[in-house]
């Protein structure tokens, strides 16, 4: 019987994160506020190392935590049946990923687990940002150090808007990540609404079926996903 815990690795590019299956889902027709002239900065990705939030999700219920080793922070997202481990640098306000690492039950008694690396640092955000700003980034992704696969990614502000969630109310940005890998010829798309000094409220990802991860996703409905922010403490 398959263990409905499938960790994608999509989450990637993204941290980490997570919903519960009854959560509302999000009016399309809610028109997000504009902010010119506001700048976005690196408060909306902290490295503070005091947090901890909890998540709810399909995947159930994670906590999230911060580690610094070195130069670098390990954003570490997880519960009894899966981690994500997102490696992270920051350069003059812009944030870096630089490696995935994962594991996850996919049937009862059998986990399965993958490294993520890549050829240069993952462009995540290039702070500062403001309204409407859009960035793109190409370069080469790496499992478990081989097959080789050009991975462009292209990033946009969409605008500001209020999330309503478990743990409060948060003034929130909300950003569009679209991921295209050339060799696999996916498509992912994920939207996050963050906010300052706490980093990731809310995420709904939206994911390519192509590929073994994709396939068992699709499979057991999760080709689209949902986080959201439970408990911060």
């Amino acid at each position: 019987m398959i263990n409905k815990k499938v960790l994608f690795t999509i989450l990637l590019m993204t941290t980490a994160f997570v919903v519960s299956g009854n959560i509302l889902k999000i009016n399309e027709n809610i028109k997000l506020n504009s902010f010119e002239n506001i700048s976005i900065g690196p408060e909306y990705f902290p490295f503070d190392t005091s947090l901890t939030l909890t998540y709810n999700s399909s995947l159930g219920e994670a906590k999230s935590i911060i580690r610094k080793v070195g130069t670098n922070y390990v954003l570490d997202l997880s519960n009894d049946d899966f981690f994500f481990v997102q490696t992270v640098h920051a350069r003059n306000d812009t944030v870096y990923l630089t490696k995935l690492e994962q594991e996850v039950d996919v049937f009862l008694f059998i986990s399965s687990g993958v490294d993520v690396t890549y050829g240069q640092p993952y462009l995540r955000f290039p702070f500062p940002l403001k309204d409407n700003d859009s960035w793109n980034w190409t370069g080469v992704e790496l499992i478990d150090e081989e097959d080789p696969d050009t991975i462009t990614v292209s990033g946009q502000v969409l605008g500001k808007e209020m999330i309503t969630t478990e743990a409060g109310n948060f003034d929130c940005i909300k950003f569009q990540i679209d991921i295209h890998k050339k060799q696999r010829g996916s498509h992912t798309k994920f939207y996050e609404w963050r906010a300052p000094g706490i980093g990731l409220v809310r995420l709904e990802a939206f994911i390519d079926s192509k590929g073994f991860i994709g396939t068992i996703m699709s499979l057991l409905g999760y080709d689209e996903m949902k986080f959201e922010l439970k408990k911060i403490g």
